[in-house]
């Protein structure tokens, strides 16, 4: 069920985030395998990785979008205030996702903190889903066990999707916000900028912002303008 839910440090849920709209290119069995975890307590340890900006934090935040109310949490940690001791108790929860660890690496207390909820989680049967940038062993841990544990998780990395799959990406969100982005306006913005996600996507808020106040169609001579390219 898709849900707006209220999470620690009024971190929310976009409901509109789904597996449905994760633009799958070479990452079929992940989805697949993704859709068919549910609420049960049946231990399964998931570790996701990839390149900044390849949809780990979508697939975690769909995930919990995926599930009942109430059943899931998700934890990105690469927020400001959040603490180790927000993971005393998430083995509570029948599925627990938790966004970006490489940037609690080195930390002790942090390290820590997940060596003991993944021992938690597992003694209670309960399903952990964990992204990061790299696999276990590169990520900079210092707590070898902890390095084993996640190692031993079912990892998949997220293939990267192709330029192709970006255009295709990138004109269904503009589609999905009233634009009319044509192939030749795509192809100029994935030939001449970053083809980061995540900057892909701020360019397209930008461009939509900027042509409501305009009131222009988007044209290669207004993203020029607009995006400084």
């Amino acid at each position: 069920m898709s849900v707006m839910q209220q999470l620690p440090l009024n971190i929310k849920l976009d409901q509109e985030v789904t597996l449905s709209s994760f633009l799958v290119g070479k990452n079929q069995i992940l989805v697949e395998y993704l859709k068919q975890l549910s609420s049960e307590l049946n231990c399964e340890l998931v570790y996701l990785w990839g390149e900044p900006g390849s949809g780990k934090s979508h697939l975690l935040q769909a995930m919990a979008n995926h599930q009942e109310p109430g059943s899931v949490i998700y934890l990105p940690l690469n927020e400001l205030g959040v603490v180790p001791e927000m993971l005393q108790g998430l083995e509570s929860f029948p599925i627990i996702c938790i966004d970006d660890i490489q940037t609690i690496a080195g930390d002790r207390a942090w390290e820590e903190a997940l060596f003991y909820l993944y021992n938690r989680v597992k003694d209670n049967h309960g399903n952990l889903v964990i992204s990061a940038s790299s696999v276990p062993a590169e990520l900079g841990l210092n707590l070898k066990d902890l390095i084993s544990r996640l190692s031993a998780m079912a990892v998949f990395k997220i293939q990267s999707l192709s330029d192709t799959d970006k255009q295709v990406l990138l004109q269904q969100k503009a589609a999905a916000k009233g634009l009319d982005l044509g192939s030749e306006v795509a192809q100029f913005v994935l030939s001449r900028s970053s083809r980061d996600l995540r900057f892909l996507m701020n360019a397209l808020d930008k461009l939509d912002n900027a042509s409501l106040v305009a009131q222009r169609k988007i044209t290669v001579p207004f993203v020029k303008d607009v995006l400084g390219l």
